[in-house]
């Protein structure tokens, strides 16, 4: 529990850092290389390949999968387990939102405008925060609790990789941004893992 919290704590100035840097706009010229050096790799295949990810990080899809998740793992008595999982997708949702109203960031020029013809804000990558701490909390209670596989495992952990690199292929969001989703939600599962450690229920 010990080694979950001090992940939480470093994670956390890490983010606190950043986001007065991007604040500063300290890293816009860093940003703009890495977006135009990811948008002169763009094809057609890529972005057929780039569509099943995107599809995986929609956060309603996510939720859904994890209240499937929870429920089965409270049926199956591990209710810590479920404590611990259900928790995450809130607490990154409160993570993000919170970042975006105090460190609004522009969205990069091409990105997709939203319902109310404005582009969203972008620090930090809402989708990468909230699958990165899934993924990792995921990843750690089922290896905890002898329910994973090596696969299993994989899958989970290179999720929130291709995701946070899908997000900067598609030009919804800075590399900062990326950045800061993958900080996020370490910091996000981090607060998981360690809920669950406390063994509550």
């Amino acid at each position: 529990m010990l080694l979950s919290l001090v992940s939480f704590i470093v994670t956390a100035v890490l983010l606190t850092l950043l986001a007065r840097k991007v604040r500063a706009g300290g890293t816009h010229t860093f940003d703009e290389k890495i977006r135009a050096e990811m948008q002169s790799h763009r094809s057609r295949t890529l972005d057929v390949a780039a569509k099943p990810i995107t599809l995986l990080s929609i956060p309603l899809l996510i939720f859904a999968a994890t209240v499937a998740l929870v429920w089965w793992l409270y049926h199956s008595g591990r209710n810590n387990a479920a404590l611990a999982i259900g928790v995450t997708p809130i607490v990154a949702a409160a993570v993000g939102q919170a970042f975006t109203t105090f460190f609004p960031q522009p969205t990069p020029p091409d990105a997709t405008e939203g319902k109310d013809g404005k582009t969203p804000a972008t620090f930090p990558s809402g989708h990468t925060t909230g699958v990165t701490a899934e993924g990792l909390a995921i990843a750690y209670v089922l290896y905890s609790e002898g329910l994973s596989t090596p696969a299993i495992l994989a899958a989970l952990l290179a999720w929130p990789l291709l995701v946070g690199v899908t997000r900067l292929y598609r030009d919804r969001h800075w590399f900062s941004d990326t950045i800061a989703g993958w900080i996020a939600g370490v910091a996000v599962a981090s607060l998981s893992i360690a809920l669950y450690q406390a063994h509550f229920l």
